[in-house]
């Protein structure tokens, strides 16, 4: 039975090419304690799995937003959140398929909704989820941007026993009133698959947008070690296979990161820019020293 008073929440998903783990996580809506209302918008980047007709098995009214195969989660986020925008909704909740919520995650949820809906009535806030590893170390959520010279840093903010204030977040789990959208709009289509989570928290808060962490974890994810291990940046690849992965998902294209430096970096963004391409020049240095 749904509580009345509770936002009525759009869900954005995007996926690709993992029928079951979309499923379970469709599956888990159900589960939770506390049934808030929602519809669930979908972007299908194009799979070829059967993904779109197994969600719609478990949910008839799901809204299906079908990709061409190039959107990747910022621009399937992006799709999703422009048809989501037609719904009668109070709230859009950014939840990444990968995640299996807690089943208490939607009651704690409503009660950091009724908090920061008491001190900012306006509906004017970010709420932000952590979510936990199986290794039992927090994977994603609030970020804290610590100003440096040399290059853009990002901070892991560790939950507590109350609401926080952070500057950013991963998009794993965000609740984003309709009142924000208002004021910023959605996120920038502008990048390709990274950076646009982190992004929209930075564009809120210097709206003066909370973005707050709520307390405690509220699913399982773990982190994304295939791209650590083997994307761009992993002390492990070789020159050219840096090159190679760059500018794909799993690497940092060009284009967004200059866009992001130039928007967040001041007047340390063209330094901000190039840092993270050492590893592209570094092996040419140090064969022109020998």
């Amino acid at each position: 039975m749904v509580t009345p008073g509770l936002p009525v929440v759009a869900i954005l998903l995007v996926c690709r090419n993992r029928r079951d783990t979309t499923v379970a996580a469709v599956r888990r809506l159900r589960e939770q304690s506390l049934a808030l209302p929602y519809r669930i918008v979908l972007f299908d980047d194009a799979s070829t799995d059967g993904t779109v007709d197994a969600v719609l098995a478990e949910v008839l009214d799901a809204v299906v937003v079908r990709g061409t195969g190039d959107a990747f989660w910022n621009g399937g986020l992006f799709w999703a959140w422009q048809r989501a925008l037609d719904l009668p909704c109070d709230c859009f909740l950014w939840l990444n398929d990968d995640v299996t919520l807690d089943k208490d995650a939607f009651a704690r949820l409503a009660d950091a909704w009724a908090a920061m809906h008491a001190r900012r009535p306006a509906g004017d806030f970010i709420l932000v989820g952590s979510t936990i590893g199986s290794d039992g170390v927090v994977s994603y959520g609030g970020l804290r941007h610590v100003p440096a010279s040399l290059s853009f840093r990002l901070d892991r903010v560790e939950p507590g026993a109350d609401l926080a204030a952070v500057d950013t977040f991963n998009g794993n789990i965000v609740l984003v009133p309709r009142a924000v959208v208002d004021r910023i709009g959605i996120n920038d289509p502008a990048y390709h698959h990274n950076l646009g989570d982190m992004d929209y928290g930075l564009r809120a808060s210097r709206a003066g947008i909370p973005a707050m962490l709520m307390p405690g974890t509220f699913g399982r994810c773990d982190a994304n070690l295939a791209k650590q291990d083997r994307g761009y940046g992993s002390p492990t690849l070789r020159w050219r296979e840096q090159w190679r992965k760059v500018n794909t998902h799993h690497g940092l294209p060009f284009a967004s990161w200059w866009h992001f430096t130039r928007r967040h970096s001041g007047g340390w963004w063209p330094l901000h820019f190039l840092v993270p391409y050492r590893r592209l020049v570094l092996p040419r240095l140090r064969r022109g020293v020998r």
